[in-house]
């Protein structure tokens, strides 16, 4: 049986670590409806007074694990926003995606079920603008990137925006539901990336020949 309270020599930061972890698996293994405090609890070897000094409720513990978790799976990919070209910062993407799905399924598997239990749980809804804003500061700084180089000159960097978008959530969700990735799928969205950025430069320098 658990101990009450916070474990002896055990800080409160280190506690909060613990009942966010042992939550964001049981949330990804159970959903929403079927995990509980009491269940959280003993996986994180706590009693449930623990979590209650904590958090108010199963709501607030929710929301509070899906802000760790998509702060630190967007700020891992976030990074390829520094690459100098729209191709490079594809291929970082992809590569750091991969790494973190593999180091840290149960974070992949906590985000992908969210659209889900925003649909059956009004409340977080809210989460689902948050997840838009996470999305938009990475895929909006992509767009960016591809449009100051000039590699799709042709795309607006909203619509170039939202290509990004359906591109990489449709590959992660695709990975997901599978339970694998689909072989080479990320090197072809790369590929398919470097042909289009490609073509429209040959495009653009053949006018420019042209003129």
């Amino acid at each position: 049986m658990a101990k009450r309270g916070r474990p002896a020599g055990v800080d409160s930061a280190e506690t909060r670590q613990r009942i966010i972890d042992a939550a964001r698996t049981i949330f990804s293994v159970r959903g929403y409806d079927g995990a509980s405090v009491l269940k959280i609890a003993e996986s994180a070897g706590l009693a449930p007074s623990a979590i209650y000094n904590h958090y108010e409720n199963k709501e607030t513990l929710y929301m509070a694990v899906f802000e760790e978790t998509a702060d630190a799976i967007w700020g891992s990919v976030s990074s390829a926003t520094e690459e100098k070209t729209l191709v490079e910062a594809f291929d970082h993407l992809i590569k750091s995606s991969r790494r973190v799905s593999e180091d840290f399924p149960a974070y992949s598997d906590f985000l992908s079920y969210l659209p889900l239990e925003a649909r059956f749980h009004p409340e977080f809804k809210k989460l689902m603008q948050r997840r838009a804003e996470f999305q938009d500061a990475t895929f909006g700084s992509l767009a960016a990137l591809g449009t100051s180089t000039g590699e799709l000159p042709e795309l607006h960097e909203y619509e170039l925006k939202e290509v990004i978008r359906s591109l990489v959530m449709g590959w992660f969700f695709e990975r997901h539901f599978r339970g694998a990735e689909i072989p080479g799928s990320g090197e072809i969205i790369i590929k398919f990336i470097k042909t289009v950025c490609s073509d429209a430069n040959g495009a653009l320098d053949n006018n420019e020949d042209g003129s």
